[in-house]
């Protein structure tokens, strides 16, 4: 259940998750999931920009981490990536961050008490 509370007007988030008692170093990613330009849909943003999305959802279950590889063309340069979540849940990117020029690597953790789908977005530039 999330709780938010209102600071001047706006909504503020306070559920702030409580720490795991597992160190950093002894976590490990459960999957790594694929997914490239060929079998995503794309949307001209302007100015060389573009965005991939994947229709279908990738399931992340519950307590989950989840490494995503998210591959443009060679030609193009990463931006940014995003995810969104059915449900909305508890579900929180862990690192984001390019790999290589046209890959970015988005790796997130389940901390719902759910299965979750997540629909991922990349941004790019030609």
């Amino acid at each position: 259940m999330s709780n938010f509370s209102p600071v001047n007007g706006w909504l503020h988030y306070t559920n702030h998750p409580q720490p795991s008692s597992e160190p950093l170093s002894r976590r490990k990613v459960d999957r790594r999931v694929d997914l490239n330009f060929q079998n995503a849909s794309e949307d001209d943003l302007g100015q060389g920009f573009k965005r991939y999305t994947w229709s279908s959802g990738v399931r992340v279950s519950r307590n989950e981490y989840v490494d995503f590889r998210l591959e443009a063309h060679r030609n193009e340069k990463v931006i940014s990536a995003g995810y969104l979540t059915d449900p909305i849940e508890n579900i929180y990117s862990v690192q984001t961050g390019p790999r290589h020029s046209n890959v970015m690597i988005v790796t997130l953790h389940n901390a719902a008490t759910v299965d979750l789908e997540v629909y991922l977005w990349l941004v790019v530039k030609d």
